[in-house]
């Protein structure tokens, strides 16, 4: 039962997701707004006291990584005593750095891009209910900047709330790639990614941009790759793709509409 994770109906333990992806809803209702997903092991802290986890499908959940609220189905959650989130805390983590990763187990999944592997020996990975998994595919390949990482996902569709290889929308998709390249964890709205950080360039200053800067117009956000191109979760092409800001009429109005470009820090 639920309430041995509570006392006095307040949440005092997290919950892993158990699912390849799980959608964040705006409502407690499944045909609400997906507004964000969460992968294969991400944590969450649940907010609901024990009277609605046990009355409702849909939760209220806060993103730990990046303090972000909505309604998950509970069915995708493992909710975690002290002694299984402690041994979390303890494991080494390998991030799914490769689009795709199939694992075999109690069940076989197809992991997408950002999951979480819990390990203690670099061999055997778990969960916190104490399934074991065996990893099929390699989790990782080398990469050398973001920017290669990104240009492994082209041809990925686009969804909008979308923060995995089953489907991003923009800022899902950046937010993502700096997750995985580089652990840092960028703001997950690009309203909210577009304040964090200061203008450092225009976009006709090429000369002062560098692969890995974020450019952000009313509603979008895209990266720049070098050479006047940006890749970019979109809904003109419905996948993520490149764009010659330059070159035809799709890329000449994405340029004209850039309101700023930004270089995204660890600070």
């Amino acid at each position: 039962m639920l309430e041995k994770h509570f006392i006095k109906g307040r949440a005092i333990m997290n919950a892993m997701v158990v699912t390849p992806v799980t959608d964040v809803r705006a409502e407690r209702r499944f045909k609400s707004e997906r507004i964000h997903q969460l992968v294969f092991g991400e944590i969450v802290e649940v907010v609901e006291d024990v009277r609605s986890l046990e009355k409702f499908d849909y939760i209220l959940v806060r993103d730990v990584r990046l303090d972000y609220k909505g309604y998950v189905n509970k069915n995708t959650l493992h909710f975690m005593s002290e002694e299984e989130y402690e041994q979390i805390k303890n494991s080494k983590i390998i991030k799914v750095s490769v689009p795709f990763c199939r694992v075999s187990g109690p069940v076989s999944f197809l992991l997408p891009f950002g999951s979480r592997l819990y390990t203690k020996n670099g061999k055997d990975f778990f969960l916190p209910n104490g399934f074991i998994y065996n990893v099929v595919d390699e989790p990782n390949e080398s990469f050398n900047s973001v920017v290669e990482l990104a240009l492994q996902m082209i041809g990925i569709p686009y969804l909008w709330g979308g923060t995995s290889s089953y489907g991003f929308d923009c800022s899902g998709f950046v937010n993502r790639l700096y997750d995985v390249a580089l652990n840092i964890d960028i703001p997950r709205d690009a309203g909210d990614q577009e304040n964090r950080y200061p203008q450092i360039a225009t976009i006709d200053e090429y000369e002062k941009l560098m692969p890995g800067d974020l450019l952000y117009m009313q509603g979008h956000v895209m990266m720049y790759i070098g050479d006047g191109k940006i890749v970019h979760a979109n809904g003109h092409n419905m996948c993520v793709s490149i764009t010659d800001l330059n070159d035809d009429e799709y890329g000449k109005y994405l340029k004209s509409q850039i309101r700023k470009v930004c270089r995204v820090s660890s600070t």
